[in-house]
C-alpha cells in the first residue's frame, strides 16, 4: 500500500451538486427563451467613434493622468519664477501639473500631468521644448506608475467561517477526507449555499486572466488568497510558506483539505470574494481512533468506507466537544432508508477499523489529528475528485 494513499485528501462531490451544475450548463447552452415572458437578446446600445481628443462623440472629454521622473535641480526650472512656465502650460493647454515627492528616491521628484490625452500631449511637448533632449538627457518624460503596496488579508474574522451548530442536528454533506475521522463538511441547506456555485463561476472567470496580482513576496501566514488546483480557483489560507521551494502549504476554505501549492498559482483576492461565508466546516469524528493507537494510520478500507457511506448522503452531524483549535468533537449519523440509520463513529469501530476512546481523551486525540495535517502534504498529495 503506497504511504501517500493514507495521507490523500479528495472531494467527495455529492450527485444533487453536480445535477444542478448539469440543469445550469444546459440552460445557458439552450434555448434563448429564458421562461420569464421575455427575450432573452439584448441589443447593444448604438456605437460611439473617438473623438480626437481621446473623448467620445457626443461625451466630456476623459480625463487621464500622465507622470514623469525629474530630477530635484530640474524643478525650479520646469516651475518658472513665480511659477510662469506652469501657469503658461495650463493657460495654453488646460492640463494641471502637480509636483510630487518621489516614494523612494529623494533626489528625484514626481510630475503628474492630468487632462485629456490631447492636453497631456500638448503639455509634454511644451516641457520638451523648454528641456532638450540633447542637453537635457537626464529627463526623458517617460511615463512611469507607482503602484501601491501590496495589500492581503490576514487570518480568517470570525463571521467569515461557517461553522457547526451546538445543540442541534446540522444537515452536512462530505466535501474532503482527510482521514476516516477527519473531514470538512458543507451545509446545502444553509441560505448561502446556493451561491457557491456563482462564486466558482466568478472566480474561474476573474482569474483566468493572466494578470490578476500575485501574493507580495514573501508570503505571510495566515494570509487569505486565491490558489489554483486541478484547473479551478479557490479560495485559500497560507498556512506556512517554503521559502527556498517557493511554495506554500494551503488550506481550501470552500471544499476544505490541505496541500503544497507553487506560490506562482496563488493571487490576491478581491475583497468582493469574501462577501460569502466560507463553507468548509473542520471537524473530527469524536471517541474514535485508528486501531494501534493515535499514531498508526488508517486502512485504505476505512477510508472506502467513510467514502462509501457518505456520498451523496445527508449526514446529521451533532457537536459533542471541542479541540484547543476549536476544531468541532462531532457524532455524525447516516440515514441510508426509512429504517436504517448508520451512526458513523460507531461504525468504524463495528468493521474493526477503530477502537473506541472515552470522552476525556478526545481532546488529546484530535489535537494530534489536528497536529498530523500539517504534514499530509509532505507526501506526493493531489486532490481527487469523484464520480
Amino acid at each position: 500500500m503506497c504511504s501517500s494513499a493514507r495521507y490523500r485528501s479528495f472531494f467527495l462531490q455529492n450527485k444533487w451538486s453536480k445535477f444542478i451544475i448539469m440543469l445550469l450548463k444546459e440552460d445557458s447552452m439552450g434555448s434563448s427563451d429564458s421562461g420569464k415572458g421575455g427575450s432573452d437578446v439584448v441589443t447593444p446600445p448604438p456605437s460611439r467613434t473617438p473623438a480626437c481628443d481621446g473623448s467620445v462623440s457626443g461625451d466630456v472629454p476623459l480625463h487621464s493622468i500622465y507622470e514623469f521622473l525629474i530630477p530635484q535641480n530640474l524643478v525650479g526650472r520646469l516651475i518658472g519664477r513665480q511659477g510662469t512656465f506652469v501657469t503658461q502650460i495650463k493657460e495654453k493647454t488646460r492640463a494641471h501639473i502637480v509636483i510630487k515627492k518621489h516614494p523612494d528616491n529623494p533626489k528625484l521628484k514626481v510630475c503628474q500631468i492630468e487632462g485629456t490625452q490631447l492636453e497631456i500631449d500638448t503639455a509634454l511637448e511644451m516641457i520638451r521644448d523648454k528641456f532638450p533632449e540633447k542637453r537635457y538627457p537626464e529627463l526623458t518624460l517617460e511615463q512611469v506608475s507607482f503602484l501601491p503596496p501590496v495589500s492581503t488579508v490576514p487570518l480568517i474574522p470570525e463571521h467569515l467561517c461557517l461553522k457547526l451548530i451546538e445543540g442541534i442536528n446540522n444537515d452536512t454533506i462530505v466535501s474532503c477526507m482527510v482521514a476516516p475521522n477527519h473531514l470538512f463538511l458543507q451545509q446545502p441547506t444553509h441560505p448561502t449555499f446556493p451561491n457557491l456555485l456563482m462564486l466558482s463561476n466568478c472566480l474561474n472567470a476573474c482569474y483566468a486572466d493572466a494578470s490578476s496580482p500575485l501574493l507580495p513576496n514573501p508570503i505571510p501566514e495566515n494570509t487569505v488568497c486565491i490558489a489554483q488546483s486541478l484547473g479551478a480557483w479557490y479560495r485559500a489560507l497560507v498556512l506556512s510558506t517554503d521559502l527556498e521551494n517557493e511554495v506554500s502549504y494551503v488550506k481550501f476554505l470552500d471544499y476544505g483539505g490541505y496541500v503544497n501549492i507553487p506560490n506562482s498559482e496563488l493571487r490576491q483576492i478581491r475583497a468582493d470574494f469574501l462577501s460569502l461565508p466560507f463553507q468548509a466546516s473542520e471537524c473530527v469524528l469524536a471517541n474514535v481512533k485508528p486501531i494501534g493507537g493515535d499514531d498508526a494510520l488508517w486502512l485504505d478500507e476505512a477510508y472506502t468506507l467513510v467514502a462509501d457511506l457518505t456520498k451523496g448522503s445527508i449526514l446529521y452531524t451533532q457537536v459533542v466537544g471541542f479541540a484547543d483549535e476549536r476544531i468541532p468533537l462531532v457524532h455524525i449519523y447516516i440515514v441510508l432508508g426509512p429504517q436504517s440509520v448508520v451512526f458513523l463513529n460507531g461504525e468504524l469501530v463495528n468493521r474493526g477499523f477503530a477502537e473506541w476512546i472515552p470522552s476525556e481523551d478526545c481532546n488529546s486525540m484530535s489535537n494530534s489529528i489536528a497536529d498530523s495535517s500539517t504534514t499530509i502534504a509532505t507526501e506526493d498529495q493531489t486532490l481527487e475528485t469523484t464520480a
